[in-house]
């Protein structure tokens, strides 16, 4: 009838009804093939090829359910509606996506990739670092400045300086370990309160599988600075109290006289049950965050991957004060190698003498 000629003219002339109708035919493709190429070898290289071709990501409602699978912009695969360049659409699946669709019976499968928004979690994980950072910050200042006494008897170069080389090289390393919990905390601090801003500029990519997938993505140096920054002073954290403990309870003093042998070999003891207890917490501390680090196997390689975000920010994205810092950097650890030589050469004159 007259009518119905149309309403067919209708359907051909909306474009938004056409690109439907493409959609639909290219799902129910997609789905007739996943039965002759489900196990084929073939199928892993096509969701690479997808995930490698894979630029910007939009979302589609199925089921009427609140789910949602990705959809990808791609060059290789497209539509083309009378030849004309302009008028091209270009689809295709995300790897995830594509393997809910090759379900048997055209099911949405249970681990198909959903896509959130992490906007408050990436809020919450800069704001809360901070708290645990600013206590380590403070207990760290005010250790730099105890035992002032004996720290400058012991770099003096004069004889009255009546503590074993033990004793002083405890009270050197106590300092330093206490000086850099304190650098790496405040380096913690800063870094997450400057990225919690960036958040709120909300410049980014929202959008994301993860909120760890999230932070990785669009904080990548924020992310893996302010987490390494954190765990190592956590660790120096440890080493300055156990330092301290060993001096203010004089577990390291040696006597040689009778009795004082015996009190010796019971501070001794004791010295040893302290060292052990805390080096039981580091290495639990440590074999955890190994096992949470999920992009690198251990805390050396996030080391060296930070290393080399450092670089890229210094040298490649050229940022002067970057490059500034790293030469900070490397010359700081010279002359902490330098401190330890001439340590060590000390103890080999006194012993000389």
């Amino acid at each position: 009838s007259a009518q119905h000629r149309n309403r067919r003219r209708r359907r051909k002339s909306n474009p938004t009804m056409m690109r439907a109708f493409c959609t639909m035919a290219v799902m129910v493709a997609a789905q007739a093939a996943a039965f002759s190429f489900a196990k084929a070898p073939a199928t892993s290289c096509l969701f690479s090829r997808l995930q490698s071709s894979s630029s910007s990501v939009s979302s589609v409602a199925v089921g009427g359910q609140g789910s949602h699978i990705a959809i990808y912009p791609m060059r290789t695969t497209s539509i083309r509606r009378n030849s004309s360049p302009e008028k091209t659409t270009s689809l295709a699946l995300s790897p995830a996506s594509a393997a809910a669709f090759f379900v048997r019976g055209g099911a949405i499968a249970a681990d198909a990739a959903v896509l959130k928004n992490f906007y408050g979690d990436a809020l919450g994980f800069f704001g809360g670092i901070r708290i645990p950072a600013t206590f380590l910050a403070g207990s760290s200042l005010a250790a730099i400045f105890t035992l002032k006494n004996e720290a400058v008897s012991n770099l003096s170069s004069s004889g009255d300086n009546k503590s074993s080389a033990l004793e002083r090289r405890m009270m050197k390393f106590y300092h330093l370990v206490s000086f850099l919990a304190f650098i790496l905390s405040l380096n913690t601090i800063m870094t997450a309160t400057s990225a919690h801003t960036s958040i709120l500029h909300g410049r980014f990519d929202q959008m994301a599988e993860t909120a760890y997938m999230l932070m990785k993505r669009e904080f990548e140096y924020e992310f893996v600075s302010v987490r390494w920054s954190f765990f190592m002073s956590i660790f120096c954290f440890l080493g300055m109290i156990t330092s301290r403990v060993l001096i203010e309870f004089g577990l390291l003093e040696q006597s040689v006289s009778g009795s004082g042998k015996e009190k010796s070999s019971g501070r001794r003891d004791v010295a040893m049950l302290v060292v052990f207890s805390v080096g039981a917490l580091a290495s639990n501390l440590m074999s955890y965050i190994n096992s949470t680090l999920y992009c690198w196997r251990n805390l050396t390689q996030m080391t060296v991957y930070l290393a080399q975000l450092l670089l890229k920010r210094a040298f490649v994205e050229q940022r002067p004060l970057q490059v500034v810092s790293m030469i900070c950097t490397l010359a700081s650890i010279v002359f902490v190698g330098k401190l330890v030589v001439n340590d060590l050469k000390g103890d080999d004159d006194e012993k000389k003498q």
